[in-house]
């Protein structure tokens, strides 16, 4: 019985690496062209921030120096049970409206949203509403990216993230390289094959009549997440959209960087237990290949987690052949899992190459190994403490403008701490 129950195991582990890195491969194709639209649709931005009069302004003058034309998009800051001057501060730059809110016992990024979106649509009527943490700056080019896409039949859009500050720490660093290392494996390649992308709580645009028929909800720790999951419920796909750009700060200590994603693995937890079993039930019913996509990856929270969990049993099987017990037939046999653990390692540095990354600038991947290792216990903790509702929120300091991430180039240029490089777009992706 313990032996079927091993095999089970060990070829259901098997099916979830070949599957990610099957679909990982449609990152190599090349991207299709989106068709030039002239402006036409309203946006409403909308900015939470709690406490962020260090960064707030930076937020704010990068979302009004927009290419899209003024008349067709508003800036809305929601200061959210703040201590700090960060209305003031957000009224300073320019924003269009300041709707603070005092309400200490609904915490959180999605209690403001929720209290704020339909008074800030009442101010200022919208096609679509994009949502951005207050230390992101958008690019200039992300408003009409995103109404050009719009325009082609998008209903929701999720926008390229990039570092802010990839210069501070190896920590920062291994969040660059991260992100350039997704965009290829596992956006552009599922965007491909006309699956769902996911929805990362910032940089994200909504057509409103979408927004009012799902909205999110304020309670789940991800709610981002858990929208993505229940549009797919419904059939309504996540498009990815790699030329609206926001630069993301990221936590510059593995301390910060452990806090967050431990709230991220709470999340997670949650939303898989809600969907998995509706999503696989759409998937069978439905013939719908992007629901199976949405299911298998409620089942993998962690897809390093899931690659170091895989090196184990190999590993244990090795050493179990060496010492003369063999596993037997059910089980996958020895030289079927050496090609697929060779991919984590390998897809890396060809998304690497293919993203043009400096040689010097792409040795740093082993920062990232480095902190993927920490998502195994991540999930522990985040199992542990899946009871626990509280939002715990990141704290941002780097106020750095969108000229002057313009003028550092791509984050996975950059050469280092104490200096910056420059070069081409990914893919020819412009953000301007």
């Amino acid at each position: 019985m313990v032996q079927a129950v091993a095999a089970v195991f060990e070829w259901g582990l098997f099916a979830l690496m070949a599957y990610t890195f099957a679909v990982a491969l449609a990152g190599f194709l090349p991207r299709r062209a989106l068709a030039p639209a002239p402006p036409r649709h309203r946006f409403l931005v909308l900015v939470p921030a709690h406490d962020e009069a260090a960064v707030v302004a930076h937020a704010v003058r990068a979302a009004l120096r927009q290419d899209h034309p003024r008349p067709l998009f508003r800036v809305v800051v929601v200061a959210d049970n703040c201590s700090d001057d960060t209305a003031a501060r957000a009224r300073a730059a320019g924003a269009d409206a300041v709707l603070e809110r005092h309400d200490p016992r609904h915490l959180g990024k999605g209690h403001a949203l929720a209290w704020a979106r339909e008074r800030a649509l009442a101010l200022f009527p919208a096609d679509a509403v994009c949502v951005f943490d207050a230390d992101n700056v958008m690019a200039p080019g992300f408003l009409s990216a995103m109404d050009a896409r719009l325009s082609a039949g998008a209903r929701v859009l999720q926008g390229s993230i990039e570092a802010k500050n990839p210069d501070d720490s190896w920590v920062t660093q291994a969040s660059a390289l991260q992100h350039a290392v997704a965009a290829r494996l596992f956006e552009r390649s599922r965007a491909r094959l006309g699956f769902s992308a996911l929805l990362n709580g910032t940089g994200y645009c909504v057509r409103t009549e979408v927004l009012r028929a799902w909205p999110p909800d304020p309670a789940c720790l991800t709610d981002d997440r858990e929208l993505q999951l229940r549009l797919l419920r419904a059939g309504v796909r996540v498009e990815w959209a790699p030329e609206a750009v926001t630069y993301d700060e990221k936590p510059a200590t593995l301390a910060a960087s452990w806090r967050q994603r431990v709230r991220w693995a709470r999340g997670h937890l949650d939303v898989a237990r809600r969907h998995t079993l509706p999503l696989l039930w759409r998937a069978l019913r439905h013939r719908d290949l992007a629901a199976l996509d949405g299911a298998v990856a409620c089942l993998q929270p962690s897809r390093s987690a899931v690659a170091l969990l895989a090196g184990a049993v190999f590993a244990a099987r090795l050493g179990g052949a060496a010492l003369g017990h063999p596993a037997g037939a059910p089980h996958v046999p020895l030289a079927a899992w050496l090609p697929l653990l060779a991919c984590p390692v390998a897809f890396p540095v060809a998304a690497l190459a293919a993203e043009r990354v400096p040689a010097r600038v792409a040795l740093r991947y082993g920062y990232t190994l480095l902190l993927q290792a920490a998502w195994a216990p991540l999930l522990v903790a985040g199992l542990l403490r899946r009871r626990d509702r509280r939002w715990g929120a990141t704290r941002h300091t780097r106020s750095i403008s969108v000229e002057a991430r313009l003028a550092a180039g791509n984050v996975a240029a950059s050469p280092g701490p104490g200096g910056a490089a420059s070069r081409p777009r990914r893919g020819g992706e412009s953000v301007a």
